[in-house]
């Protein structure tokens, strides 16, 4: 058991926003929650005329971020959707001003408002363009560095705290509440625009991907290609979107008169950079993990009712953190709901971790368990209940998202229902 010192401050979730391959907006959640894959073939990709992927169709570029990235507009839409959710309105500039307390009981200073949107490959659409001469570097350059959406929504939601862009590959949503996180929790700021996005269905990145063997073959029929915890995995498919959530201290949403929709209860972080690509094989710093975040947390194993696995549907990833899960739970991972959405979304890549902690949140507000989609043939070794094909209801008062990516990095968040 791990000691802990108190927290300071409870952090609360009051809005979320949503950019996914079924739709814009939370809404498209929908999708995912009735196990409908997105993945398809994709047109249009220079050199792969074979690519499949899972692909925001349909999507309206917010106004004034035409010339953004695809990434960057996809983390204004998430954002956007979040903070109006969370009944916050654009700020000004924050007056000068002694720090004694809010405005009004209905406000929020502007300089105690912080962001964090992380972009796993910075602007790989504007590089491109740049790169081969369709548009110039000078009038581009900036919306392709890697904190390109941390300062367009800032500059949309008028936030002027704290502002970071963490980076930690398919982590890097998951990174980006934790500092979020803290800051609410060690007084710093009072809300927290975090999240991530991601564009990533481009002939280098799906070409590299290709090359390291973890792309699913397509088959006759793409969409049932991506198969997490089947005895018939074989890898996973690209995906685009984005998740943002808004945080707030429990003081500020009680004072605004603001529900919360759930509570950041405790996390964990960690490396096992074992390997630069795969996980851990055995899953024991990722089982650490996880039993460090549920005792700062202060849930029971047995508490936990359902796990958001990573589930990318590879041969070692879902093995390993099957492992993982019976280590850090012991017996009490027999009676836990599991699944991966991925079958359904795709690998959203450095947006996975936030799209898929918005899809906890709705999942512990709807009393729904979102299903392992295409899981028609468990795995026998992975042990456990990956909510094959359909949907379960089931209260979830605790629920835990895991989470790892290339370069060793991994990291679990427990979330619990409003006190």
């Amino acid at each position: 058991m791990v000691t802990m010192m108190p927290e300071a401050r409870g952090v609360a979730i009051t809005g979320l926003g949503l950019v996914l391959p079924h739709g814009v907006g939370l809404g498209a959640a929908d999708g995912v929650f009735a196990g409908r894959s997105a993945v398809a073939h994709l047109a249009g990709i220079p050199g792969i005329p074979d690519a499949t992927g899972a692909a925001v169709e349909r999507f309206d570029p917010p106004p004034g971020t035409e010339s953004e990235d695809r990434a960057v507009q996809f983390a204004v839409a998430a954002a956007e959707e979040a903070w109006a959710g969370a009944g916050l309105g654009r700020s000004s500039p924050p007056p000068m001003r002694a720090h004694t307390g809010p405005v009004s009981t209905r406000t929020v200073w502007p300089d105690r408002m912080a962001a964090a949107v992380s972009l796993s490959k910075g602007g790989i659409h504007v590089l491109s363009r740049i790169a081969e001469g369709r548009t110039s570097a000078e009038d581009l350059w900036s919306c392709a560095m890697p904190d390109a959406a941390t300062a367009a929504v800032a500059a949309r939601l008028g936030i002027a705290g704290p502002a970071a862009s963490p980076i930690t590959a398919c982590a890097s949503g998951g990174h980006a509440l934790l500092w979020g996180a803290g800051l609410i929790r060690r007084g710093i700021a009072e809300v927290a625009l975090v999240g991530a996005a991601e564009a990533s269905l481009h002939p280098l990145v799906i070409g590299s991907y290709r090359r390291m063997g973890v792309l699913a073959p397509p088959g006759a029929d793409p969409a049932a290609s991506v198969r997490p915890f089947s005895a018939t995995r074989r890898g996973f498919a690209l995906g685009e979107g984005a998740g943002c959530l808004v945080l707030e201290s429990e003081t500020s949403a009680a004072r605004r008169g603001v529900k919360p929709l759930a509570r950041v209860a405790g996390w964990a972080a960690g490396c096992q950079a074992s390997s630069l690509t795969d996980m851990e094989p055995s899953g024991a710093t990722l089982a650490r993990l996880m039993t460090d975040a549920l005792a700062r947390a202060g849930v029971r194993p047995e508490a936990v009712d359902y796990i958001h696995a990573h589930g990318t549907a590879t041969l070692s990833n879902d093995l390993a953190e099957a492992q993982a899960i019976r280590a850090a739970l012991g017996c009490a991972a027999s009676g836990v709901s599991v699944s991966s959405t991925k079958g359904a979304h795709g690998h959203l890549l450095g947006a996975a971790t936030a799209v898929e902690l918005v899809l906890v949140v709705l999942a512990m507000v709807r009393g729904i368990v979102p299903p392992t989609a295409n899981l028609t043939d468990p795995d026998p070794c992975v042990g456990l209940d990956c909510t094959p094909l359909a949907a379960r209801r089931r209260p979830i008062g605790s629920a835990l998202k895991i989470a790892s990516g290339f370069g060793g990095q991994a990291l679990a968040i427990v979330l619990a229902r409003p006190v």
